[in-house]
């Protein structure tokens, strides 16, 4: 009877513990739940002086330890603000994804980031921080390198100077250097690719805009004679020279090879010529020396020349290099799209203008005045003429090789769909319709199987032969090269005789200095 009763007090002190433990679990779950209801409402409404957006402030780094799920979260947010960005341009129901398609494709992978300093930190004694370009870099991608430079301060920079400057052209280790407002703003930026050249953005007092302006330092022009006998080919005799840069050769390999057939008619002992015009400060050669003359004289090639025309206009589409007949050295290419060329964004990964996020640009753009001609790059039909919302105003070009060309941002069309057109015939005029920092035109080549080209990688001319408005500035310039070449050659050779040693009297009054 005992161990009855003291067994069945074991089974109720046990039964009691049981239910003590579900209700403490109860109220547990019901405080949980109960705090976490309150979570939100305890944060809509945060201390607003601690907010902080990507353009306003600085993002700290994100470290590579961090979790995996932070940076896929990150990922998540980028594709959520971008939906829609990469639907192919056949869909329908979504013709502003088409004009994006067009143009550029979004780069993913994660958040842009960046890292703030302290921006008095490196500061010269007026106040400026100074970069350098980076190698295979943006521009932009330079800047933020400079501590205290956020996303927005190299977005607008870039946007302010890209339609003055061609931004294709900048070389890594060149300089700029930057100065901030007591706001934070960018107060002026000045970019110095050479010793003479300066491109300046200032901060305008009343438009609160960056704005642009150039200075270009007097130097002394000064020329020079290459030549020699080739060995065994004409690239490698030039790159055996000190005195011939890698841009030297280019261009004369490049005009020389349209009037010389190398692999068949050049011979070892064959003579080249060229006629080179330096730029000096203070007597510091400046970078950038220009080919005015290249021949080449052969047993088989017979003797070949080229000349440098030079328009009126330095940006000129027109300026290259030609026979004496006016002809383009450049024998079978596509005409460029414009008179003028000033590319203000290149092909390939860049960051966008607008959003700021990296993608791939489809196109090259070129700024120019609203109204400016546009013209066919090549013969063919037109089989689009629209309007979409990002591309703008848009035609577009079939050649005879299935080859498409693309021209987006267009104020006006001056062809409809099936109009045959040719080569430099006007088909709209620039604009800067759809999404876009400022007047421009974006040119798109497809190749035929709808690959994007790179149009800089291109052979592209303005032209085949020089027309009758234009010879008689190419015939003036023609004679002028001619006489320059006359004159470095006697100076040259005096030069060579002076090294030589004593020298008739009358021999020193010819060049004094």
């Amino acid at each position: 009877m005992y161990n009855e009763k003291k067994h069945n007090f074991t089974v109720w002190v046990f039964a009691a513990v049981i239910a003590v433990l579900a209700l403490l679990v109860v109220f547990y779950r019901a405080g949980a739940g109960e705090t976490s209801e309150q979570k939100p409402a305890e944060q809509t409404k945060p201390d607003e002086k601690n907010v902080q957006t990507f353009h306003e402030t600085s993002l700290q780094k994100i470290s590579p330890q961090n979790d995996d799920s932070h940076r896929k979260n990150a990922e998540m947010r980028e594709n959520e603000e971008t939906a829609g960005d990469a639907i192919p341009a056949s869909t329908p129901s979504e013709p502003q994804k088409e004009a994006e398609d067009i143009e550029s494709s979004e780069i993913t992978g994660g958040v842009d980031v960046e890292v703030v300093k302290d921006k008095d930190s490196t500061a010269d004694s007026e106040g400026f921080l100074h970069g350098k370009i980076l190698p295979k870099k943006g521009i932009e991608e330079a800047l933020l390198k400079v501590p205290g430079l956020q996303l927005k301060h190299a977005m607008e920079i870039s946007n302010a100077i890209r339609y003055d400057v061609d931004l294709t052209q900048i070389k890594a280790g060149e300089d700029f250097k930057v100065k901030f407002d007591k706001d934070g703003n960018v107060e002026e930026f000045v970019y110095y690719p050479d010793i003479v050249t300066f491109h300046i953005l200032k901060r305008d007092p009343v438009e609160k805009k960056l704005k642009y302006t150039a200075k270009t330092l007097p130097t002394e022009r000064r020329f020079r004679i290459i030549e020699g006998r080739i060995d065994s080919t004409l690239n490698e005799s030039l790159v055996k020279r000190d005195d011939v840069t890698r841009n030297i050769r280019a261009v004369t390999v490049g005009i020389l090879e349209c009037i010389v057939s190398f692999s068949t008619d050049a011979r070892k002992g064959d003579e080249y010529r060229i006629l080179v015009e330096d730029r000096y400060y203070h007597g510091e050669m400046v970078p950038g020396s220009k080919v005015l003359y290249a021949s080449y004289r052969g047993k088989q090639a017979g003797f070949s020349e080229a000349f440098r025309y030079e328009d009126e206009e330095p940006k000129s589409a027109f300026n290259a290099h030609y026979t004496d007949k006016g002809k383009a050295l450049i024998p079978s290419a596509m005409r460029l799209p414009l008179d003028t060329i000033r590319i203000t964004s290149p092909f390939g990964v860049r960051r966008h203008p607008i959003t700021g996020k990296m993608v791939t640009h489809h196109g090259v753009d070129y700024g120019a005045p609203v109204g400016t001609p546009v013209y066919a790059v090549a013969p063919g039909k037109v089989i689009e003429v629209k309007q979409t919302p990002l591309g703008g105003k848009q035609v577009t070009i079939n050649h005879a090789d299935n080859t498409k060309t693309y021209y987006l941002h267009l104020s006006a069309f001056h062809v409809s769909v099936g109009t045959a057109v040719s080569a430099r015939q006007r088909i709209a005029s620039v604009g800067n319709t759809g999404r876009s920092t400022g007047p421009h035109l974006h040119l798109g080549i497809k190749d035929p199987k709808g690959n994007w080209l790179n149009p800089q990688k291109v052979k592209m001319i303005a032209t085949p032969q020089l027309d009758n408005k234009r010879m008689p500035r190419f015939k003036k310039q023609m004679k002028e090269i001619l006489s320059l070449l006359e004159n470095t050659a006697q100076y040259q050779e005096w030069i060579r005789k002076y090294d030589e040693g004593p020298q008739p009297g009358d021999f020193y009054q010819q060049y004094k200095e």
